[in-house]
């Protein structure tokens, strides 16, 4: 079975996350942090404009992301969220955490 989600590094503290990041592929996608944030400075965007069937495990996932970002230093945002996610992160009171 191939991955619901797509996380890519698109440059220097840019990456993409598209795809499906729900419950399913929750785990699987926080075990990506590290990937995603190594080599990162100060700062990462993530182009999350091609997420799609936002739930709140993609929150929680991308909640987890900042967080782990946060221990390393690093401030993570979230770039262009579908209209769910940012739907969902202002019902949750999380928008400031996402940078949203």
């Amino acid at each position: 079975m191939s991955a619901a989600f797509v996380l890519e590094r698109t440059g220097p503290g840019t990456a993409r996350l598209s795809g499906r990041v729900g419950y399913e592929e929750a785990a699987a996608a926080f075990l990506r942090a590290d990937a995603l944030l190594e080599g990162a400075s100060a700062s990462m965007e993530l182009d999350a404009a091609d997420l799609r069937d936002v739930d709140s495990a993609t929150l929680g996932v991308l909640l987890a992301w900042v967080a782990r970002a946060a221990r390393q230093g690093i401030t993570l945002r979230v770039r262009q969220p579908p209209q769910g996610l940012r739907a969902l992160a202002h019902l949750c009171g999380t928008e400031a955490l996402l940078g949203i």
